[in-house]
């Protein structure tokens, strides 16, 4: 018995020192064999491109080799490029490749990259009509937030610059002066007229993310450069225009699909449309095109004129179809308080929340003869044109957007506002209705919706004097159809904002010899305040 435990011990100790030898051995072999080490793979877009030794000293050797990049991006470090791929894994056969070697591969294939931020600006979700009570985000003046068709991407070296850009593009619509009033809330009140800000934001969704962003996109380096193209569109801001004899600010906007307020901010040095030209000089005429919709809103309060009416009075002395004025009609003046937003600058659709006349208005009287001509028989009228022209809306009104170019589109019209969903149009002479769109929703969806050509529910009436209009975004309820004859100050709608509107208001549009499409296409656009 006790040489068979012998035997067993033996063949045990047997067995541990072969387990340890091979340990040992084992051991040795990945320490000390020349093709068993820790390595790393190099994958480019997922195809494995090389194996070096060390990450840190690639890593190190671009950063060394890139100064180039580092003097023009004004950074600290350069890295390796965006879908490369360093693995750690342990090999006993790897054919190393050096840094440099992998370096060259990598320069040739990709561009490398730098510490940065990608800002996203896409367009803030709709609210739904069941979430009434939810409020626009209101947003500090050094956040972000906006409000675009499509949605943009942006790098940038600094968020920091992107803040700074979006204060500049607010101080080119809005005083920079009244702006830090209203931030330290220290506006003055209103006494008689004026304005105060109420609210100042730009509405998009945005984010802002910390990441490696290659070299090869457009990398906004300071805040100069972000707000150009935040302003414009691009970074390419300049278009040269010589003066010439006869121009004006006002003749040289226009023929350059600008506004004056736009070629205000195009050319700073000038104040107003009635600063002098000098023939030979040149003036930037470039197309102002914002990527970002800043909201600035306000309660206004001003003094507009309340219109007299013209009233006629029949005088026997005068033949049919003869007219003198008795007494001239004087506006009278009404303290109109509204609340008023402005999108860069361009006013929006309004509303009137108080109206106190402080002046009435005295009528125009107007002798009509009555007195029968008998050279037409005792019984023939001829046609009476009296040149007086009615106004579409009700008083008081604000036309919150004029007739002329504004961000290169030109708006043939008037869009007045104020008065009041649902508030009453009338028409502003006699004639006849040539065209009706109905059947539009009552509340457009926005510039997306084409319909009735995206005026919405319309109609397009011939007055007289070859004069033709179109009273548009009505609501569906429109109260004449084609082939009627109104009067002048005859109910013919109601004020809505079907179509492409941007919210309750009138678009009033004339034309001279026919209207701008259609079988009666062919008339000449004009200003609807000639009439007046």
């Amino acid at each position: 018995m006790n040489k068979a435990k012998t035997i067993m011990i033996v063949i045990v100790s047997l067995i541990v020192s072969a387990a340890l030898i091979v340990g040992l051995t084992i051991t040795h072999l990945i320490q000390n064999d020349n093709k068993a080490r820790e390595v790393y793979d190099v994958y480019l877009d997922g195809e494995l491109i090389g194996t070096i030794k060390s990450k840190s000293k690639l890593e190190k050797y671009i950063d060394s080799e890139q100064s180039d990049l580092k003097r023009e991006y004004g950074v600290k470090k350069v890295y390796v490029p965006n879908g490369i791929d360093i693995q750690k894994v342990i090999r006993y056969d790897s054919k190393l490749i050096s840094e440099k070697d992998i370096y060259k591969e990598i320069k040739s294939k990709k561009s490398f990259s730098i510490k940065g931020y990608i800002v996203t600006i896409s367009p803030k979700k709709q609210k739904k009509e069941s979430d009434e009570e939810s409020t626009t985000d209101e947003l500090e003046l050094n956040e972000a937030g906006f409000n675009v068709n499509d949605e943009i991407t942006l790098y940038i070296l600094k968020e920091k610059d992107f803040d700074e850009a979006v204060k500049n593009v607010l101080y080119v619509f809005e005083n920079e002066e009244a702006i830090t009033k209203y931030v330290k809330k220290k506006q003055d009140k209103i006494e008689s007229t004026g304005s105060i800000i109420d609210n100042v934001y730009v509405d998009q969704d945005i984010s802002i993310k910390e990441a490696f962003i290659s070299t090869d996109e457009q990398i906004f380096v300071n805040s100069s450069e972000l707000t150009e193209f935040l302003l414009f569109g691009n970074l390419s801001n300049k278009q040269d225009y010589i003066v010439q004899r006869g121009d004006t600010i006002e003749s040289i906007a226009f023929d350059n699909r600008l506004s004056v307020e736009e070629f205000l901010i195009v050319n700073p040095e000038y104040t107003s449309k009635n600063n002098l030209l000098t023939i030979g000089q040149t003036v930037n005429v470039a197309l102002i095109s914002p990527q970002i919709k800043i909201v600035v809103e306000k309660t206004v309060v001003e003094d507009l004129p309340k219109n007299y009416d013209t009233v006629e009075e029949k005088d026997n002395t005068m033949y049919i179809g003869q007219t003198k004025v008795k007494t001239e009609g004087v506006n009278g003046v009404q303290r109109v308080t509204s609340k008023v937003q402005y999108v860069n600058g361009d006013e929006q659709p309004s509303y009137i929340i108080n109206a106190t006349t402080i002046k009435e208005p005295v009528n125009k009287v107007v002798l009509v003869g009555s007195k029968i001509d008998s050279y037409y028989g005792g019984g023939g009228t001829p046609a009476v044109t009296s040149g007086i022209w009615g106004w579409p809306t009700i008083s008081p009104f604000r036309i919150t957007s004029p007739y002329g170019y504004r961000w290169g589109s030109f708006h043939q019209g008037l869009d007045i506002s104020g008065c009041g969903f649902g508030s009453p149009i009338y028409a502003i002479g006699e004639g006849t209705v040539l065209e009706v769109t109905t059947g539009c929703p009552d509340h457009g969806s926005g510039y997306g919706d084409r319909c009735g050509g995206g005026y919405g529910n319309a109609v397009w009436i011939k007055h007289n004097e070859n004069v033709y209009a179109v009273y548009a975004h009505m609501r569906s309820a429109v109260t004449v159809s084609v082939g009627q004859t109104v009067k002048k100050g005859q109910l013919v709608g109601y004020m809505g904002d079907s179509g492409s509107s941007t919210g309750t208001h009138l678009h009033f549009g004339t034309y001279y010899g026919g209207t701008q499409y259609g079988r009666y296409g062919g008339g000449r656009v004009f200003n609807p305040l000639d009439l007046y």
